[in-house]
């Protein structure tokens, strides 16, 4: 920092022409400006500045702040733009599966199914979205009632469901909820990484029959594996490359067959 003298600061400066000093320091630095002819006219020139400034916005210093700069009004603003974008990624997602259903659901798959997957990825993307960034309130049910979490889901399913430990592919469970999907209801079981990554496991009961293996779906940074089998239906959905959320999918496959 450059120094005027030892012990009067250009921060000390400033501050005695903003009248933030006590008495005390304020009289050294006066003598200061006493002894020192260039810092008096840098001082003075500040304070000039400082004159016209508040002649030009002090008429309007005490009017009302206008609406559209409410810092709560533009939060909520940010917080639309957002959910509008999840919205449009989560569409964009279902028209890529309607759009290459025969290379998703493979041979014999009937157009019905289709749909029925189709509204299975829209529903798990938008819940994803909805509570993924939660910070309060994430899930319904934390992990540490887990046991409770597996019986009360299981009976609102009408489906025995052991949550899947993910903890060796790097995901601990956060917890879950109760979600509608259409007539009937879901379940989402949310995990997170060390790193604040988090994916979602959303679950119903299986009502067109048969099985499936693995399909992939992407629509921005938002990626889905889903499958299914005479019991459940789910799909995984996260930010997350396709191998790493395939290596995750596969877990929770293998315990919850």
């Amino acid at each position: 920092m450059t120094k005027t003298q030892p012990d009067i600061s250009r921060d000390t400066l400033h501050a005695y022409v903003d009248g933030q000093l006590s008495a005390e320091t304020r009289a050294a630095v006066e003598r200061h400006l006493d002894d020192h002819p260039a810092d008096a006219a840098l001082v003075a020139a500040w304070q000039r500045d400082g004159d016209a400034l508040r002649a030009l916005y002090d008429p309007v210093a005490g009017e009302t702040v206008p609406a559209s700069l409410s810092p709560h009004r533009i939060a909520r603003q940010r917080r639309v733009r957002l959910t509008e974008w999840r919205r449009l990624a989560a569409a964009g997602l279902v028209l890529t599966l309607l759009g290459s259903a025969a290379g998703w659901y493979g041979r014999g798959l009937a157009g019905g199914r289709q749909v029925a997957t189709a509204s299975l990825l829209d529903r798990a993307v938008a819940a994803h979205n909805l509570y993924v960034g939660e910070v309060v309130h994430p899930v319904e049910v934390a992990a540490a009632q887990d046991a409770h979490l597996a019986r009360w889901l299981s009976k609102r399913l009408d489906r025995t469901i052991v949550i899947p430990d993910l903890r060796p592919t790097g995901f601990a469970l956060v917890g879950g909820r109760l979600l509608p999907d259409g007539p009937g209801p879901a379940a989402q079981f949310m995990y997170e990484d060390t790193q604040g990554r988090r994916v979602t496991l959303y679950v119903k009961p299986t009502t067109e029959g048969g099985k499936s293996s693995f399909r992939f779906a992407e629509a921005g940074p938002v990626a889905a594996l889903f499958w299914r089998d005479a019991r459940i239906s789910c799909a995984l959905v996260g930010e997350l490359q396709r191998s790493e959320l395939q290596a995750i999918a596969t877990s929770a496959y293998e315990q919850l067959g």
